[in-house]
C-alpha cells in the first residue's frame, strides 16, 4: 500500500517542481531578492497558517504552535525594514482532509529552507534567518510524516490533494507576482 506521503509526492510533483524554478529566480544573495522572497512567502504562510488554525490544526498537530513560522517570517521581514504585511484574512475553515494537503507543503518547505538558510548566509552572515531556520533542531518533518500517514489517510483523498494543489498554487502565484 502506498504512503500518503507517497500518494502527494508523485501527485504534486509537477507542481512542486513549478514552484522551486519560480522561487529560484530569486536572488536570495541579495537584499532585494532575500526581501522580495520572505514577502512572497508571507503573502501566503500568513493567511494560509490563519486558515488553518481557524479549522483546529492544533487537533490534528498537537505541536502546532512550535511549527508555526509566521512570527519567525514577520520578525525577519521587520529587520529588513518591511512594514507588516497588510492583515490577511483567514479563508473559511476547510476540511481535515485539505488541512493535511496544505500543512503536507508548508511542512515540506520547512525542508528546503534548511538549504536556503545556508546559501542566505554564506552571502550574508547578518541577513536575518528566523523563519528559513525555524525549527531546524526539532525532528519536525518525521514528526508530521508520522501524524500525516495516521490521520490523513482516512480523510477524503480528493480533499487532501486539494489542499496541497491550493498550497502550491499560491506559492506559484506568489513567487511570479513578488520576483524582484
Amino acid at each position: 500500500m502506498d504512503s500518503v506521503r507517497n500518494r502527494l509526492r508523485a501527485a504534486t510533483a509537477l507542481q512542486h517542481e513549478r514552484v522551486d524554478a519560480a522561487f529560484s529566480a530569486y536572488q536570495l544573495d541579495q537584499t532585494d531578492g532575500y526581501r522580495a522572497f520572505l514577502q512572497a512567502h508571507a503573502q501566503v504562510l500568513i493567511p494560509l497558517e490563519l486558515t488553518l488554525e481557524q479549522a483546529g490544526i492544533e487537533t490534528m498537530l498537537n505541536d502546532w504552535s512550535q511549527r508555526s513560522r509566521r512570527q519567525a517570517l514577520l520578525a525577519d521581514l521587520q529587520t529588513l525594514g518591511c512594514k507588516e504585511p497588510k492583515s490577511a484574512q483567514a479563508d473559511t475553515a476547510p476540511s481535515s482532509g485539505w488541512c493535511w494537503g496544505a500543512a503536507y507543503v508548508i511542512e515540506g518547505s520547512r525542508l528546503g529552507g534548511r538549504v536556503l538558510a545556508r546559501r542566505v548566509a554564506e552571502a550574508n552572515p547578518f541577513a536575518p534567518l528566523r523563519y528559513l531556520s525555524h525549527g531546524n533542531a526539532t525532528p519536525f518533518w518525521p514528526s508530521f510524516l508520522q501524524e500525516l500517514e495516521q490521520q490523513a489517510g482516512a480523510c477524503d483523498w480528493s480533499e487532501v490533494l486539494a489542499g496541497a494543489h491550493a498550497t502550491f498554487e499560491r506559492f506559484l502565484s506568489a513567487a511570479r507576482s513578488n520576483r524582484p
